[in-house]
C-alpha cells in the first residue's frame, strides 16, 4: 500500500448512551468543525472533521481511498496515484502491505460493480471467497476491524473512491440503519473530491452513430467482424467501416484499444 498518507486523528470514542445534551453538544461542535474544515479548503482538515462524526456513530476506523481506475487489475499502481486518508493504526496499514492484501482485497473488487454500501458482515456470509480473501477479513478483524461497511462513489472517466468505516468494539456501537452515515460519506467525497481532484475538466466522449455503438458493444463481447455482420444483418465490411469510425473517434489504433478506451470513458457498462 504505497504512498500511504497517515492522518492520525483525534477519533473521540463512543462510551456508553450519551444524555440528550450530550448529542446536542456533539451536534452543535460537529456543525463548527465541518463548517471551518469546508472554509479551510484543506481536504486532510476536512477528513478529520469526518472522522470525528462518524465516532459519534460508534465507527472509530475510516480509510478513504481515492483513486482512479484504469481498467487494469487494481494493483496500487495506478496511473494517477491513489489519495488515501486512513484512521487505520500504523501496524496494521505496514503488515497489510507487507502481506500484499491490497491485490487480493475483494472489497476493492466489489466496489467497482456495485453503488450500493457493502457491509462487510454480508460479504463473508453470503459470497464463495478465496481462502486468501477470507484471511484477509480474518486478519483485519484480529486487527480490530469490525462490523465494517464499504461505501463505493463511482465518477467519471472509470474514476472509483471507497470510504469503509468499521468499529473496533461490537455489533451494538454501530447504528442498525445507518442511512445518516451513508449521506455524511456522500458529502464528504463530494467535496473533498472538489478540493483535491484534478480542476481540468473532463471533456465528454464522442458521439457514436447508433451502428457503430452495436458494433462495439457485440466486439467488446469478443465477436469478430463476420460475426457481426451475421448478428445484426450487414456485410463484413460494413461492420469494418463501423468499427474503423469508432477508433478514428476514440483516437486508438486497434479494437482492443477501441474496447478499453470506451470503456474507460463510459461508452460501455
Amino acid at each position: 500500500m504505497s504512498s500511504v498518507v497517515q492522518l492520525r486523528s483525534n477519533v473521540r470514542q463512543r462510551k456508553g448512551t450519551p444524555d440528550v445534551g450530550d448529542v446536542i453538544a456533539r451536534e452543535e461542535s460537529w456543525q463548527v468543525l465541518w463548517t471551518e474544515a469546508m472554509a479551510s479548503h484543506d481536504p486532510l482538515r476536512l477528513f478529520d472533521a469526518l472522522a470525528n462524526r462518524l465516532a459519534d456513530f460508534g465507527f472509530d476506523q475510516v480509510a478513504y481511498v481515492n483513486f482512479q481506475h484504469t481498467g487494469e487489475a487494481l494493483s496500487g499502481q495506478s496511473g494517477e496515484p491513489a489519495r488515501r486518508t486512513i484512521t487505520y493504526g500504523q501496524d496494521w496499514i505496514e503488515f497489510y502491505a507487507r502481506e500484499g492484501y491490497f491485490e487480493d482485497d475483494v472489497l476493492f473488487d466489489l466496489a467497482l460493480t456495485n453503488q450500493r454500501p457493502i457491509e462487510w458482515e454480508q460479504v463473508t456470509s453470503a459470497l464463495d471467497l478465496s481462502k486468501r480473501q477470507l484471511e484477509i477479513f480474518q486478519a483485519g478483524w484480529d486487527a480490530g476491524h469490525r462490523f465494517g461497511i464499504t461505501i463505493p462513489f463511482h465518477g467519471p472517466t472509470g474514476r472509483v473512491a471507497t470510504l469503509s468505516v468499521s468499529t473496533s468494539g461490537t455489533q451494538m456501537d454501530v447504528p442498525r440503519d445507518p442511512m445518516e452515515v451513508y449521506a455524511l460519506a456522500a458529502q464528504f467525497h463530494a467535496i473533498f473530491d472538489a478540493i483535491a481532484g484534478s480542476k481540468d475538466l473532463v471533456p465528454p466522449p464522442p458521439r457514436l452513430s447508433e451502428r457503430e455503438y452495436e458494433c462495439l458493444s457485440w466486439a467488446a463481447q469478443g465477436k469478430s467482424n463476420r460475426d457481426i455482420a451475421e448478428i445484426i444483418g450487414v456485410s463484413e465490411p460494413t461492420v469494418q467501416f463501423h468499427m474503423s469510425n469508432v477508433m478514428k473517434k476514440l483516437k486508438v489504433s486497434s479494437r482492443v484499444s477501441a474496447v478499453y478506451e470506451a470503456s474507460r470513458v463510459g461508452l460501455l457498462r
